[in-house]
């Protein structure tokens, strides 16, 4: 990984780019996709510090600031929504975005995310976890061509798709995300998995699942419910007798190694997060009559493949330059997993559950 000189945090951020870069400050005014992942690297906000940049130029010059201040990126957010659809591809999902907002009011996934999240994790990807690896991870639980599989966290449908290729078994996938679910839907569409691998949008508040599931799985999706137990009953009730699940999810584990740095990564989430502590989720599994196989600490593991796909970022990025959509949702992704990087082994933990129903 990068390092970068120590600098004077508490500084302005412009300030503190002049530190950077000896006075510069023009240098910002329209920085390149090496400066915004430098910004991202050191924590600050490359928009913040390009109006800066653009402010202190409008004072120079002695006049009022301009328009050209909303967009400090050079890249105009909304333009795709501005395109027809018919020059677009993507303009239906673009529609979506607003369906589901942050607490700032942003889209929790925008199609650039979701552009930026495949750059940093491989296509039809939104984590670490790819298909060859999940894979691997539901081996153990006998899938067939007889048995089905509900994927609770199917982001671009890629683990689903491998499962179900790898196994020829039928793999229904929900995703909270409505631009993921219905990017996931045309990419099954489009390979001919509609009906093996279809992949709708839920609430997971409100799960109501019909029929039942020899395997239901989860990755990363119990801590951001906040009722769980009525997400868990659920569960239950869509597991068929001596059927299995699988959960990968954070957890909380004793007091925060710096309540800074913890409580840096609950704002940079998109949405509230909930995390339990893995006893009391193994305890709340066997309190619905769940035989709680395995509960396992793979906080390593989960560090070590955040950190490889940051490794293949960046020797890429070296050689292909992202364009302006795909830079600024990469930026917005890397933020996010900056921030769990930093309470990850510190105060959070990231557990293999594995349980089966009773027959």
């Amino acid at each position: 990984m990068h390092e970068f000189a120590e600098v004077d945090r508490a500084a302005t951020p412009l300030d503190w780019w002049r530190t950077m870069d000896g006075g510069n400050w023009e240098r910002w005014l329209e920085p390149d996709w090496r400066d915004r992942v430098f910004a991202w690297w050191e924590g600050y906000d490359i928009q913040r510090l390009t109006r800066d940049a653009r402010r202190r130029r409008s004072a120079a010059r002695a006049r009022p600031i301009t328009s050209d201040v909303a967009e400090p990126l050079g890249i105009a957010r909304s333009a795709g929504a501005s395109l027809s659809g018919m020059n677009d591809p993507l303009a239906h999902l673009r529609a979506l975005e607003t369906a589901q907002l942050d607490r700032c009011g942003e889209p929790v996934w925008s199609v650039d995310r979701m552009r930026g999240a495949q750059a940093l994790w491989g296509e039809d990807l939104t984590g670490p976890q790819g298909g060859p690896w999940m894979v691997d991870a539901v081996r153990p639980f006998g899938l067939t061509p007889a048995r089905s599989v509900l994927d609770l966290s199917a982001g671009l449908g890629g683990p689903a798709r491998a499962i179900a290729t790898a196994f020829d078994t039928w793999v229904t996938g929900l995703e909270p995300s409505p631009v993921l679910a219905r990017m996931a839907m045309d990419r099954s569409r489009s390979l001919g998995l509609s009906k093996r691998v279809p992949v709708a949008h839920y609430d997971p508040e409100h799960l109501n699942q019909a029929g039942s599931f020899d395997l239901v799985l989860g990755d990363r999706i119990l801590h951001r419910v906040r009722d769980k137990a009525w997400f868990l009953d659920q569960i239950q009730a869509c597991t068929k007798p001596q059927g299995g699940i699988l959960f990968y999810d954070y957890v909380v584990e004793g007091t925060p190694r710096s309540w800074e740095q913890w409580n840096g990564w609950r704002l940079e989430e998109p949405q509230e997060v909930y995390p339990w502590s893995a006893r009391r989720v193994g305890d709340e599994l066997v309190q619905r009559n769940l035989d709680l196989r395995i509960a396992e600490d793979v906080t390593a593991m989960h560090r070590a493949q955040i950190m490889d796909g940051m490794r293949r970022l960046a020797e890429s990025i070296e050689t292909a330059r992202p364009d302006g959509g795909v830079l600024s949702g990469l930026a917005r992704e890397l933020a996010v997993w900056w921030a769990r990087l930093k309470v990850l082994g510190a105060g959070l933990g990231f557990y293999r559950f594995v349980a089966y129903r009773a027959a």
